[in-house]
């Protein structure tokens, strides 16, 4: 039986406010868009391969569905902030709070898979993990990528107060994907794993599958912000290697209060 998220998010109590410690579990087990509960409001992006509704991307058998086609990733520059989403999206959510997600097929070579935090107004705050296949701005690029002696790439990023014109990250880290004995690992098995985002108020915490990759230290977002989950095509992720449509499968997501 497939793992459903924590089983204390199966229990609902009270509404909390949106600003602190939550409680939330969305497995995708009803058609269409998921109902607004608990002060969460969900939207989509479908620009990386045209869709018609919520049930293309939700059909109501547990999972969800983001797929890429390759005529829709044009290699050309863009405006900051131009690059084409397929990703659902939920909020708003708060500090003090784990926030996670199980998905397979995240690196996709000229993709960027990512489970990110995003505040606009007059500057951008937002939180970053985004895997891809190989980063060609990253120490090594162009390295093998599946799981016979490779390894998929990962960046970890806070933004504060970024300015909307010109945006730069507050922190930014490039490594690779690692196991629980620290080797390199690829995220290019069709398997699932787990993503996870611990917002703290004075740190982030980056997970996958419990295994911490890194932690960022003070440079924190202390605004209420919309979990973004998905694929974006990115200037850094290299090229598609791929014609037939790729596809990201969620299995689930969730929020937990920190302890």
């Amino acid at each position: 039986m497939r793992r459903r998220g924590p089983a204390l998010l199966l229990a609902f109590g009270l509404l909390v406010p949106p600003t602190f410690a939550q409680e939330y579990f969305e497995g995708f087990d009803t058609a269409g868009k998921p109902g607004d509960r608990r002060g969460l409001v969900w939207d989509y992006r479908a620009e990386l391969s045209p869709v018609t509704g919520w049930s293309e991307l939700i059909p109501g058998d547990g999972y969800a569905y983001l797929t890429a086609e390759r005529e829709f990733l044009k290699r050309r520059q863009r405006p900051w902030g131009f690059w084409p989403f397929q990703s659902l999206s939920f909020g708003p959510v708060g500090a003090g709070n784990r926030i996670s997600m199980r998905a397979k097929n995240s690196a996709i070579s000229g993709l960027a898979a990512m489970i990110f935090t995003y505040r606009e107004q007059d500057t951008i705050d937002e939180i970053d993990l985004e895997i891809t296949a190989t980063d060609t701005e990253s120490r090594r690029p162009h390295h093998p990528t599946g799981p016979d002696d490779g390894w998929t790439d990962l960046r970890m990023a806070t933004w504060i107060a970024a300015d909307k014109q010109k945006p730069e990250p507050t922190t930014l880290i490039k490594q690779p994907a690692r196991d629980a004995q620290g080797e390199p690992l690829s995220l290019q098995d069709d398997q699932f794993h787990v993503y996870t985002l611990e917002w703290d108020r004075r740190e982030i915490r980056f997970f996958i599958d419990d295994v911490l990759q890194r932690i960022i230290q003070d440079q924190v977002p202390d605004r209420p912000a919309r979990v973004i989950f998905g694929l974006r095509q990115m200037p850094w992720a290299g090229r598609a290697d791929w014609t037939e449509p790729q596809t990201m499968t969620i299995d689930w997501v969730s929020i937990e209060p920190l302890e």
